[in-house]
């Protein structure tokens, strides 16, 4: 039988959502369904009565540790991670834990700023390095490190997994299909509702139809040899930048086919836009959290721009007609 197997993801949330996502990647590519909390950032009380029920249903539990130590519960002083990571110990349930290699690398946003703060993180990492644990240092190392300590974990620690329908017609497992099922919508209803939603820390920078003066030359103007390109300047919104190359970002692309895709829409042909004016606008979007980078490997290594989640729902608000 074809088993796939729901592994519970734990971590602090905001300081860590590349990563989380990295790591939710990895385990789709393994055939896993990915299960956390991170939809839910607000700790509460009655928050982690929820999340001990999702552990309980999961075949393995993944922390992956920053350089933050999380909201405290009141009663124990303990972060809900290590409350979580301790459950998951105490119900028998196969642990692997990923922590920061260098915490002094971090920005001061992302780690802890107390002394209290700092002992209690200290505690919490010597508890999860008595268990089996890797280091990290980048999202895509962590990435890998969670896809390898998964094939150990499948074939040292196995455990019951899901199975399809068709493979077993038990009717107590048809009705754990159909709860992991609705589980399995609610959080793409929370994906929905908040990819819609503002990217926390963007508001500070200038975007809209807040305006951008766009330095360029022209391809054919007759110069003599000693004379350098005149520059030009045209001013445009951040809306009108995105929109210039949007739809071209909704499958992996590398910036000169970016850069000749925003030339044609922005300025049109045999103009060039000077190059430290492209590079500061790739930066912009990128902070605004409207588009992404990553590499991919196709003979060889090479960077590719991608629409985020937030950047498909921004330019559905721009571009799409409405009634």
């Amino acid at each position: 039988m074809d088993k796939k197997y729901q592994v519970f993801v734990s971590s602090t949330y905001q300081d860590l959502i590349e990563e989380r996502q990295k790591v939710i990647e990895a385990l789709i590519s393994k055939n896993c369904f990915p299960v956390g909390m991170e939809y839910f950032p607000a700790a509460s009380e009655e928050q982690f009565a929820v999340i001990k029920k999702l552990i309980d249903r999961c075949d393995y539990y993944i922390l992956i540790l920053g350089g933050r130590y999380g909201s405290i519960e009141p009663k124990t002083g303990k972060s809900y991670t290590q409350l979580e990571y301790e459950y998951a110990l105490n119900k028998n349930i196969p642990v692997a834990a990923f922590y920061h290699k260098n915490i002094g690398d971090l920005p001061s946003s992302k780690v802890e700023n107390t002394n209290e703060g700092k002992e209690k993180y200290g505690e919490f990492k010597r508890l999860v390095q008595n268990n089996l644990c890797k280091s990290w240092g980048e999202a895509y190392e962590l990435a890998f490190n969670v896809n390898v300590t998964l094939d150990y974990m499948f074939e040292n620690y196995p455990r019951t997994g899901w199975v399809k329908a068709d493979e077993i017609s038990s009717a107590e497992a048809n009705r754990e299909l159909i709860t992991l099922r609705k589980e399995n919508d609610l959080l793409k209803s929370k994906i929905r509702v908040l990819s819609s939603q503002i990217p926390e820390g963007t508001e500070i920078y200038k975007q809209g139809e807040d305006k951008f003066t766009i330095h360029y030359t022209y391809d054919y103007e007759l110069l003599s040899f000693d004379e350098e390109a005149k520059i030009y300047e045209r001013e445009v919104s951040w809306n009108e930048i995105f929109l210039s190359i949007s739809t071209l970002l909704f499958s992996p692309t590398n910036e000169n086919t970016m850069y000749s895709e925003m030339t044609k829409n922005l300025l049109g042909e045999h103009y060039s836009i000077i190059n430290s004016d492209f590079q500061t606008i790739l930066i912009q979007l990128m902070v605004l959290k409207l588009i992404s980078t990553d590499t991919i490997k196709v003979d060889g290594i090479y960077t590719y721009w991608i629409l985020t989640e937030y950047g498909k729902n921004v330019m559905v608000n721009l571009k799409a007609q409405k009634k």
